[in-house]
């Protein structure tokens, strides 16, 4: 930004400064250039702050490195916390309510003459710099800023400055419009294919010969990797497999997919060259680039959640539900995040899951259906693992929410010395932080029966300054803590081409329930319904062996479990009532 631009943007917040503080506008707005760079610092863009005010505002602020002296001038580079504001209004009027807070700014207050008034913030210690003043000084004078110190013109009762009630978030909802992929792209595909393109698409490229390891789950994310020997024949698509370069990958469901090249290793051995590329579909590329600065502290609907996440974007969805289905969360400061982290906690917090269709989210509250389908270890199944983790269970934790804000005595300069608020502020720090609400400990129903020793597992503690509420702090401690062993169950599938068996048994996909049996010489291993939750297979080649998770919820794979055990039960009872007959 232009500075004479900066300079008016800033002029009318100063002048409201100067009016209800009693501070020259032309002192604030020199300062406010000064520390922000003319606005361009990442203080000032990242969290309006422009004039490097230490502390927390309403329970905001920003992490920074910045410079620390001691009375030697010896200087410390140390991570701080910086006020951050929702506008630069906030910033304005907190130094004015600055200037009259602290005694040793005294001389600042009611002057008239902007010499004087500079020299008094210098002797303050606002600064290290011997040449602060001048430096304000110059600024004054180069841009005219005294025209500012005149209030005549300013109304008797000025507007607030023009902040929105509430932010604005456009719905996202799927209009039957999609967005357009690359028209090179073959349109009519009897078989699935892979095709490279250049990031302006005028060069499309089928590639062939290369075997892809795909992985898709119910989060919607999906990426694969595949290897290529550079040959004569393939030497154009070859040279176009490099990084942010476009990848369209005919998956299982969709043909089509736009996945970006995210990484390239290249290889060399005995004169050949090998690329191994990994690809992310847009879907996760695009939106942990897209960045929620706002926040939202409300009750809100599934589709309110997602028009936040997805503001900015070309992303769509379709809820594949009832109205009363996917029931509205409570949420605190749901935002000032990238949209791929929102949709990790609109996940979470909805119990939804997601399917992606490029542009196209579809949300299910729990996708797929029961398939008509046997993985059978004796004929199309040639492994299964069953695995049982208790390493993340934990029984308890704490929660703490927003802390309440520090005493107005604590702000602080970004390259000040330290002065003696600052000393203040450290004292603050050094004694027990004080929250909006008290800690709140959690324990979990179920912990009696996952003691250890007679003794509880203790889980790390949620330390989120987005909480006001208690309540929102013990929805987010209930999923926090979890005594259940994680238990995975994973499978090798070999399709079989049988025309007999296609007959009769469905196709079965991500989120479908199937039945699993595993048995050896000594009798059934396992047999269960068990759901589809991940797969990872090579979808150029219909006939290549996936490998298949199910359930991997802990607590559903648990149940699971104890169903199995009192099979087995039920069945050696069985087996021994037919031997005592038999005898």
């Amino acid at each position: 930004m232009a500075a004479v631009d900066f300079i008016k943007k800033l002029a009318p917040g100063a002048q409201r400064v100067q009016k209800k503080y009693n501070v020259l506008a032309s002192l604030v707005i020199a300062q406010g250039c000064l520390e922000s760079g003319f606005g361009a610092s990442d203080l000032s863009q990242q969290a309006n702050n422009l004039f490097g005010v230490k502390g927390t505002y309403n329970g905001k602020y920003l992490l920074m490195w910045t410079k620390e002296q001691d009375k030697n001038g010896n200087e410390t580079r140390v991570k701080a916390r910086f006020r951050k504001y929702p506008s630069y209004a906030e910033s304005l009027a907190d130094l004015g309510s600055l200037y009259t807070r602290l005694s040793r700014y005294k001389d600042v207050v009611g002057e008239k003459d902007y010499q004087k008034a500079t020299a008094a913030v210098a002797k303050g210690g606002y600064a290290t710099d011997i040449n602060y003043a001048t430096k304000l000084n110059s600024i004054i004078f180069t841009y005219k800023l005294t025209q500012y110190d005149n209030l005549d013109d300013l109304p008797e009762e000025p507007s607030e400055p023009e902040t929105p009630t509430g932010p604005d978030y456009p719905s996202r909802e799927y209009d039957g419009i999609d967005i357009p992929l690359n028209q090179n792209l073959p349109s009519d595909v009897d078989f699935p294919q892979l095709h490279v393109s250049s990031k302006d698409g005028k060069e499309v490229i089928e590639i062939t010969g290369a075997s892809v390891d795909f992985t898709v789950d119910t989060t919607g994310k999906k990426s694969f990797t595949f290897s290529l020997v550079r040959t004569q024949e393939n030497a154009a698509e070859f040279e176009l497999l490099v990084v942010d370069n476009i990848l369209y990958l005919d998956e299982k469901k969709y043909n089509h997919q736009k996945y970006y090249i995210t990484n390239v290793s290249l290889h060399q051995e005995n004169g050949m060259l090998t690329k191994t590329v990994t690809a992310a579909h847009i879907f996760t590329v695009l939106l942990i680039n897209n960045r929620i600065e706002k926040t939202v502290s409300k009750k809100l609907s599934i589709k309110e959640a997602l028009d936040i996440a997805l503001k900015g974007t070309d992303f769509k969805y379709v809820i594949h539900a009832k109205d009363d289905e996917i029931s509205s969360a409570e949420q605190e400061n749901f935002g000032e995040k990238n949209s791929t982290e929102l949709l990790d906690e609109i996940i979470e917090d909805y119990d939804i899951e997601l399917d992606v269709d490029n542009y196209k989210i579809h949300v299910y509250k729990k996708m797929g259906q029961e398939i008509d389908f046997v993985l059978d270890s004796r004929y199309n199944m040639p492994g299964i693992t069953i695995t049982t983790d208790s390493q993340n269970c934990t029984t308890r934790a704490w929660g703490y929410g927003a802390q309440k804000e520090i005493d107005s005595d604590s702000d602080s300069k970004v390259d000040g010395k330290t002065t003696e608020d600052e000393k203040e502020v450290k004292k603050d720090e050094e004694k027990e932080p004080e929250y909006v609400f008290e800690p709140v400990l959690y324990i979990h129903p179920d912990e009696d029966k996952f003691l250890i020793e007679g003794k509880p597992r203790w889980a790390e503690p949620i330390k989120d300054e987005r909480y006001k509420k208690s309540s929102s702090i013990i929805s987010a401690l209930k999923k926090h803590v979890n005594p259940y062993p994680e238990m995975t169950v994973e499978v090798e599938f070999q399709k079989i081409y049988e025309p007999k068996l296609l007959e009769i048994e469905q196709d079965f996909w991500l989120g479908d329930t199937i039945h699993v049996i595993a048995d050896t010489a000594d009798g059934i291993t396992f047999e269960d319904d068990l759901r589809v939750v991940s797969f990872q297979h090579n979808p150029l080649n219909p006939y290549s062996s996936p490998t298949i998770t199910f359930a991997n919820f802990r607590k559903d794979i648990q149940r699971i479990n104890v169903d199995q055990v009192k099979k087995m039960k039920n069945l050696q009872r069985y087996i021994n009532d037919m031997l005592k007959t038999l005898r």
